[in-house]
């Protein structure tokens, strides 16, 4: 008998949360678990199959996906397991939104990168303050006169 932390995913959306999960380890694959934990809502879904020992590490990627032997996860030690459904880019996916009335970021990048960028004005202290402001006036004179 094996007890596992089970979650399903979709990209970053979590869809059922980690939950402890018992099953035989013998003679069930992993679509068995999925079936168990989806009670069969997500079969029509292209599914990947992760596996790891504890949160401190990465998920491995199971080959076979839900066709691979849960006696794996009894042999290599792996307690926790994580269903993620592939996000079909075919038809679920909206119409891209049209970009004509949004501006071209990087033709505004461009524009702003001819401008010259000036320093602020500091607070008057002493006399190399005071002349630090004189000269960035200068500057701002000479970039609307030119």
């Amino acid at each position: 008998m094996l007890y596992l932390l089970v979650q399903v995913n979709e990209s970053t959306k979590c869809f059922i949360s980690e939950r402890v999960v018992s099953i035989e380890s013998t003679n069930n694959q992993f679509k068995d678990l999925f079936d168990a934990m989806t009670s069969g809502q997500y079969n029509d879904r292209e599914v990947q199959v992760f596996v790891r020992r504890e949160k401190s590490e990465n998920w491995q990627k199971v080959d076979n996906g839900l066709n691979g032997d849960l006696n794996m996860l009894e042999v290599l030690g792996f307690l926790q397991v994580k269903f993620c459904l592939v996000v079909n880019t075919d038809s679920d996916t909206p119409a891209p939104v049209s970009t004509q009335n949004q501006p071209n970021i990087f033709n505004i990048l461009m524009r702003n990168s001819n401008k010259p960028l000036l320093p602020q004005h500091r607070t008057v202290y002493n006399n190399y303050d005071q002349l630090y402001n004189e000269i960035i006036e200068i500057f701002q004179v000479q970039k609307l006169a030119g």
